[in-house]
């Protein structure tokens, strides 16, 4: 495919989701494409303005009643006793909270950039890089009209950056505690559920998304129970991060739909990562250098930058080695910037190494076993260093990314949020003794490799400029 001047390349926005794990995937694609030299324009929250800058993209502020900070919503959420709510119903909270309620916000940026590009530079266009949980650009497929002097975007690409949230015969609705099965009884009992239990339990959300596409200028409505994957379908092309051999073989992936491989991982080209400045990394960086008999293993554990109370997670598992001091070392990320355990009252054990912040690739090229809460990124990175993992999650898409990496053979599944020192080293002590893990997350890890996210985003994008299959509408009238 031809690829043309770069000055006479459309513009690219980009709109994601405000959670640091939505964004990251996206600047970091925004990066790759700056470096083929597409002209980025990047709408987000203020909190992660550095970062998107850092990429070279251009910054388009979210209006602060839109301007997510995750971080600050955790620590002040939107309802009362939210941590003492299931986290079934700490979902559907914050589904209305973060997807729904901005909406209207979230449109009306959305077109203020489309205008400022088209005032810009009329003559070269806007090619829509949408991150799938962004529903502020949904009213575009939906009847909502944009000024007459601005024209509606020459394509759009989709991103999705979790499992993909789209109904399937094949799959119960996301967070039902059900083993994958496409038999004629399991898509019975998939039926049932979606009909009968979710369109009954997401009844409020599926009708606070029509009363907010109207209220954004939507002429036509949705029509199909929330997370059915209409934020997916309204794009020409989903883009999925990760490997196929991670998800469940679904008989009815929509149109359009590719594997996109990792954006994780150490970089191919370019200059080597700077190391990290942590007294202690010189020591891990020896001890991978030691013929493996004399290695010790290397435990890694984080808790992302949700759920990071240390003692859900990276306090079980020092605890769980710390007597282990002559054959384990436990590296513990605790996931925000300055962060310590100075106030949880604990001696941290004298094999274990505490990072405020830490790259998670820079640290799994030395890693032997991944702990982690089971966010789609964290996988992701596990898979691209060939790392096997144990997954303790819930909440959000966590439910079903633990169960993946059980049923795909990458790691060990503990089921629960809170494991106890006990249960975390059972996990790794299963997956450090019995080879399978360590093979199946190697044979992923060559799926990734196989796979050229970055190149394949630059190609969609130029599919699109050649193309400008322009926005097919969609929907119901209201």
């Amino acid at each position: 495919m031809a690829d043309p001047a770069e000055d006479k390349r459309p513009f690219v926005l980009i709109v994601s989701h405000a959670l640091s794990g939505h964004l990251a995937p996206m600047i970091r694609i925004a990066g790759a494409l700056r470096s083929w030299g597409w002209d980025i324009f990047f709408v987000g929250p203020s909190a992660h303005r550095h970062r998107i800058e850092a990429a070279g993209a251009v910054f388009l502020p979210l209006p602060a009643a839109a301007d997510l900070d995750d971080k600050a919503y955790y620590e002040r959420p939107p309802v009362a006793g939210y941590a003492s709510l299931h986290w079934g119903e700490r979902v559907l909270v914050d589904l209305r909270a973060q997807c729904l309620e901005p909406l209207p916000v979230q449109w009306r940026c959305f077109v203020d950039a489309l205008s400022a590009l088209h005032n810009q530079d009329p003559g070269r266009g806007v090619v829509l890089l949408a991150e799938a949980f962004f529903y502020g650009s949904l009213p575009l497929f939906y009847g909502g009209t944009l000024p007459a002097s601005v024209p509606p975007p020459l394509g759009s690409v989709c991103v999705s950056i979790t499992t993909p949230a789209i109904r399937s015969v094949d799959l119960p609705p996301a967070g039902y505690p059900f083993p994958f099965d496409s038999s004629p009884e399991g898509r019975a009992r998939n039926a049932q559920l979606w009909e009968r239990s979710w369109a009954r339990k997401a009844q409020g959300l599926t009708a606070l998304l029509d009363a907010k596409m109207r209220e954004a200028g939507a002429s036509r409505s949705v029509g199909e129970v929330f997370l059915a994957g209409a934020n997916y379908t309204c794009h020409e092309t989903i883009l999925q991060l990760g490997v196929p051999g991670f998800e469940y073989p679904r008989s009815d992936w929509p149109a359009g739909f590719k594997f996109a491989g990792l954006v994780q991982g150490t970089p191919k080209s370019g200059p080597p990562p700077k190391e990290p400045e942590f007294p202690w990394w010189p020591e891990l960086v020896a001890n991978s250098a030691l013929a493996p008999s004399q290695r010790k293993k290397v435990v890694v554990v984080a808790q992302g930058t949700v759920e990071i109370n240390p003692h859900d997670l990276i306090i079980p598992t020092m605890q769980a080695f710390a007597d282990r001091t002559d054959s384990v070392l436990v590296v513990a990320i605790l996931g925000w910037k300055d962060a310590d355990l100075t106030h949880y009252g604990i001696e941290v054990p004298s094999n274990a190494r505490v990072a405020d912040y830490l790259s998670y690739d820079a640290v799994l090229a030395h890693a032997d076993a991944w702990i982690h809460n089971a966010g789609f990124g964290a996988v992701n990175h596990g898979i691209a260093n060939g790392v096997p993992m144990v997954v303790a999650g819930e909440g959000m898409d966590k439910t079903e990314n633990a169960r993946r990496v059980a049923w795909s053979g990458v790691g060990v599944d503990l089921e629960c949020a809170k494991p106890s020192a006990a249960q975390v080293r059972e996990g790794v002590e299963c997956v450090l003794e019995d080879e399978q893990f360590a093979r199946r997350v190697q044979e992923l890890r060559k799926e990734g490799e196989e796979i050229d996210c970055f190149g394949l985003v630059h190609s969609e994008l130029l599919r699109v400029m050649d193309t400008k299959p322009g926005i097919t509408q969609r929907g119901q009238a209201q």
